[in-house]
């Protein structure tokens, strides 16, 4: 009976650090950027490509996220199609970037990057065009 008392009391104190999950964010000291490796797919209401070729997304509690992994063929009205079996999106999952305005033309794969919290939607603007040089 004590034996038993004392494993439930371990399991008990173990519960916390077992229940940590992936999607807690990893620094949330003062002035350093929140991140998470998962987003949790169900969570996510809005995701788009930004002009500055990041990733996107907004989640149920109105909060941005930015994914900055490195994919050429993503760009703005490219949608990333993502299949995963635990439902998160997580560091390290392969996408394909496909553009279903074109018929679900396929851009190639990439693997995403760890979400980093941003304070508001993406920059709605091109960047500026580099000028050309004089005498060109």
């Amino acid at each position: 009976m004590i034996r038993n008392s004392l494993i439930l009391a371990a399991l008990l104190a173990a519960a916390p650090a077992l229940a940590a999950d992936k999607t807690a964010p990893t620094d949330t000291s003062a002035g350093a950027p929140v991140v998470q490796e998962c987003l949790i797919s169900r969570n996510i209401l809005q995701s788009q490509a930004g002009y500055d070729g990041k990733w996107y997304a907004r989640l149920r509690d109105r909060t941005w996220w930015r994914n900055t992994m490195e994919c050429p063929g993503l760009a703005p009205r490219r949608a990333l199609v993502h299949t995963s079996p635990i439902g998160s999106q997580c560091r390290g999952d392969i996408v394909q970037v496909v553009d279903f305005t074109m018929g679900g033309v396929f851009f190639g794969g990439c693997g995403l990057g760890a979400w980093e919290r941003i304070d508001g939607p993406p920059p709605r603007d091109q960047p500026p065009k580099k000028a050309d040089k004089p005498g060109r």
